[in-house]
């Protein structure tokens, strides 16, 4: 095949190579380039085939080509002077990608290597090279970009469903530190030749940590590197300054302990520029190794379809697998936390009178509780499960645990009677039969400060223990037991009893409602 009067058997030997550059210069002055990338996730024969008759097409005119594996590149350009490259560009795409519908796994992006005017070629600070590099970059960009936005989007689409039946999902148990793997690390005072060469030798390296002392202090990804010397003075001016001056100084650096979905989403908000940097993962400060937003990506997919396989079929919550890995999580972390067991009273009651369909629209509602309170005054890592029946538990941060407690019984109490019909309610049975004055279905709360090594089992045993004096409260009520201090102070005009002793913990019943 012949591309601009030059075979390309003779030439496709990589990319930014000089025939290519004055392929894409001469290009450039009959209206400008287009880059597009396309990469399939496994070398696919349908897709060469389907690529070598697309070339063939009218409408646009290939400047250049070039083949990597799985990945391929191709400049375009306008069929004509004065004629459109975006255009042509668009209708080339178009034909491409009506061909790959029915392919899996096919990314792919465009950009443009910009030329204002018809005549214009890059400037001398703007050199051929580093504008050719930044539209590759661009175009791969697109293609990995919209290959992620089509799982946010999925994933945002399924939560909105979700959302309409009162399914919830949560990743319990797994934090970004399973994901980290070795990474290249290079001292900061490191020359940009020696880290330059190195990506020579070790092509498949993506990028490197530049740390001191076991430290992470910034990260040079290589498209990064090579984009900076691809000019034609970028090598003799950086060449021997050490890296410090040329990394990005400020990268995403994560504690190991973080759940993987929260680092999904700090990764996602960062600058375009710096999107699909890797992230770097640390324990107790060390460095501890690095994964990509691609492992991330997939990871989360990979444990969204677990949990949904394990979830309570009524709420969509976590049933008992997910809590004991979240709660061997917690344990495992050696930081402070919060579990939070919640109960409704008078249950067996309610349904009794209002029937099976109404108490698991009350189950529904208790979910719906939590999690909404979880999203106005929680994180992101904090966790719901549901363990079966009326009964759920909330992990959570130690620091606003009693808030989430406050806001769980004026949220429940103040909308529960909608669940009545109608009905008033001022008596209600005991599970013994017992006629008891109370004005309907009431929420337990159960509330432990755990320390960090605290093993699930004990944590059982505690709260189960917390949960029989709150049902000894009348009304909706939580209790507190504090294993990360000896006392806890509590404020007597929030209604807050205080017990002191010599034991390591304390008990505190609220009951902001006399009903």
């Amino acid at each position: 095949m012949t591309i601009e009067g030059i075979h390309m058997d003779e030439i496709a030997i990589g990319l930014l190579n000089r025939v290519m550059i004055h392929a894409v210069k001469k290009s450039w002055k009959l209206g400008g380039v287009g880059v597009l990338y396309i990469r399939s996730d496994e070398e696919d024969g349908m897709l060469s085939k389907l690529l070598q008759r697309w070339e063939q097409g009218d409408g646009f005119r290939l400047v250049w080509k070039q083949d990597l594996e799985n990945e391929h590149y191709y400049m375009i350009g306008a069929v004509e002077a004065g004629l459109s490259v975006n255009i042509a560009v668009a209708n080339s795409v178009a034909v491409l990608r009506k061909s790959l519908a029915k392919q899996e796994g096919i990314r792919l992006g465009v950009a443009f290597a910009n030329s204002p005017k018809p005549d214009s070629e890059p400037s001398f600070i703007q050199a051929a090279e580093r504008t050719i590099l930044k539209a590759i970059k661009e175009a791969w960009m697109a293609a990995e970009g919209a290959a992620a936005m089509e799982v946010e989007t999925a994933a945002a689409s399924n939560r909105t469903e979700q959302r309409k039946v009162g399914v919830y999902h949560a990743l319990p148990g797994f934090s970004i530190g399973q994901l980290a793997v070795p990474f290249p690390i290079f001292p900061s005072e490191a020359k940009v030749a020696d880290i330059a060469h190195f990506f020579e030798i070790n092509r498949k390296e993506q990028g490197v940590v530049i740390a001191d002392e076991g430290q992470p202090v910034g990260l040079l990804m290589k498209e990064e590197l090579h984009e900076l010397l691809a000019g034609k003075y970028g090598l003799p001016l950086y060449s021997t300054r050490p890296v410090e001056k040329i990394m990005n100084a400020s990268p995403l650096i994560v504690d190991a302990d973080m759940p993987i979905e929260h680092v999904s989403q700090l990764a996602m908000a960062r600058d375009i520029s710096h999107l699909y940097d890797v992230v770097i993962i640390t324990a107790g400060g060390q460095l501890l190794g690095a994964t990509t937003v691609r492992d991330i990506l997939e990871r989360i997919t990979t444990l969204r379809m677990e949990a949904a396989r394990s979830a309570n079929p009524l709420t969509g919550l976590p049933g008992n697998e997910g809590i004991q890995l979240e709660l061997a999580r917690r344990s495992s972390s050696h930081k402070p936390f919060a579990v939070i067991y919640a109960d409704l009273d008078y249950f067996k009651w309610f349904n009794d009178c209002f029937g099976f369909s109404q108490g698991d629209a009350l189950i529904r509602f208790l979910a719906d509780t939590l999690v909404g309170i979880k999203e106005e005054y929680g994180l992101a890592s904090d966790f719901i499960g549901h363990i079966g029946g009326d009964d759920f538990i909330m992990v959570t941060e130690a620091s606003y645990a009693e808030k989430v407690c406050t806001r769980l019984i004026e949220r429940f109490d103040g909308e529960v009677k909608r669940y009545y019909g109608g009905v008033e309610v001022s008596m209600v049975e005991d599970r013994h039969g017992n006629t008891v004055e109370q004005e309907g279905v009431t929420l337990s709360l159960s509330l432990m400060l755990a320390a960090g090594g605290t093993t699930p089992s004990l944590i059982s045993t505690l709260t189960a223990k917390l949960k029989k004096r709150a049902k000894m409260q009348k009304g909706s009520v939580y209790v507190m037991e504090d294993m990360t201090s000896c006392t806890q102070e509590r404020n007597a005009t929030e209604g807050i009893e205080v017990r002191r002793g010599t034991s390591s913990s304390d008990i505190a019943a609220k009951q902001p409602y006399n009903g």
